[in-house]
């Protein structure tokens, strides 16, 4: 065995990278590895690799009650919707009791095991939890909020599509405490209330929103100027929304990334307006906004210098082309990511990139944007070799030599 140990290249790397890379390992796999000497069960077995801890298929409530018994500190839980596991309200519940005094992120979104016990349970027991997601349960309702008022230390929760909450169970909830984050998401009966509860309870701690598919107003977007240090704002399916209510968000000036999707009365006047006042956006995200034409884009290359990522879409209209998609080409020089989806009357924008020798851009997505010429991908591929090329043209780019003067 001795000799196998000495013949394996991971034990001569220094502990800390080998704990690096068993930590992009599951509990099972770590359970493999720590069965193969005697040193490699110490690292497998090290408390820090077992802080943070995923459901997968294999799980079941024997199996949580083992992995707690050897390792009570976990301070993250995440219940992965998209696999079947064992684990049930009982293997839920003892989780939450043995690391009361360590668990500060709960993630149980679409679980099926989430009932007013068991929020009652997480508000008694979880003593330092601050992040709760519980969304798309259909069982989380007043009750839930109620009871979760009681937790000592809780400071954001997501609840998206949990369509039996209402605007009088979340005020007692934001009575109790300031928030940090919301996600009311797909909440059909949140109304004005909760948001002008939110401005008096949370003005000063809230930073990230989520108001996804509610039926917001004008007039409900014009007391968002009241969250001042609001950081995060995601506002997607409010079709009544318009430049009257949008306007307003200019007043949001410490907004570093600001998604707004199906806003259909967006006008690029409006969006003008509003990236005036934002000095520290790094990502935008416009979806679906079909009023905006090359003015908006001329506004984004104007204003937003320190631009990070953008993603811009649009499936009905398109009155985005290369006059605008250029101006962002130019203006946001430091722009990493870029995302273009739908946008069929935009060509030639991209012989800009080696012009403008955007070293920072990384990342260029081009979904549904099929009027590009591939020559000019292909010129930009040789001259940008760091950049990553998606979407259609994926596999149809063969990279070019750079021409020499003087050919």
């Amino acid at each position: 065995m001795e000799e196998e140990e000495e013949s394996c290249a991971l034990e001569w790397l220094p502990e800390e990278v080998r704990l690096q890379i068993l930590s992009y390992l599951n509990f099972r796999d770590l359970s493999q590895v720590a069965l193969l000497s005697s040193s490699w069960n110490l690292l497998a077995e090290d408390d820090a690799l077992w802080r943070e801890l995923r459901s997968t298929s294999e799980m079941s409530d024997d199996t949580l009650h083992f992995l707690l018994t050897k390792h009570p500190f976990i301070a993250s839980f995440k219940w992965r919707p998209d696999i079947t596991c064992g684990i049930t309200e009982v293997g839920l519940t003892q989780l939450c009791v043995q690391c009361s005094t360590s668990l500060t992120h709960l993630c149980l979104e679409s679980c099926d095991e989430v009932t007013s016990e068991l929020i009652g349970i997480i508000s008694q027991y979880c003593l330092v939890l601050t992040y709760l997601d519980i969304s798309a349960n259909p069982s989380v309702d007043d009750l839930a909020m109620v009871q979760l008022s009681y937790s000592r230390s809780l400071t954001a929760l997501r609840v998206a599509n949990c369509d039996r909450i209402t605007d009088g169970g979340l005020e007692v909830l934001l009575r109790s405490r300031p928030l940090t984050q919301l996600d009311t998401s797909f909440l059909l009966d949140i109304r004005h209330r909760t948001i002008e509860n939110l401005v008096v309870y949370s003005a000063t701690s809230l930073t990230a929103l989520w108001l996804d598919g509610g039926n917001l107003t004008d007039n409900d977007i014009t007391k968002l100027a009241g969250l001042p240090l609001l950081q995060y704002l995601e506002i997607q399916y409010c079709d009544e929304l318009g430049d009257e209510g949008l306007q307003y968000l200019a007043r949001l000036t410490h907004l570093r990334k600001l998604k707004l999707a199906r806003c259909f009365s967006l006008s690029s006047y409006c969006l003008d307006a509003m990236l005036a006042s934002f000095k520290y956006l790094r990502e935008l995200v416009l979806i679906d906004c079909s009023e905006l034409d090359d003015m908006g884009l001329i506004a984004i290359g104007r204003h937003s210098h320190s631009l990070d990522s953008l993603v811009l879409s649009q499936s009905y209209r398109h009155t985005l082309t290369d006059v605008g998609v250029g101006a962002i080409i130019s203006g946001c020089s430091s722009l990493r990511s870029l995302t273009l989806r739908g946008l069929k009357a935009v060509r030639t924008f991209v012989s800009l990139i080696p012009v403008l020798r955007l070293r920072h851009l990384r990342i260029l997505h081009l979904g549904g944007c099929q009027n590009i010429p591939t020559f000019l991908l292909e010129t930009v591929a040789a001259f940008c070799p760091s950049l990553t090329i998606y979407g259609n043209y994926a596999n149809r780019i063969k990279p070019r030599l750079p021409c020499v003067e003087g050919e």
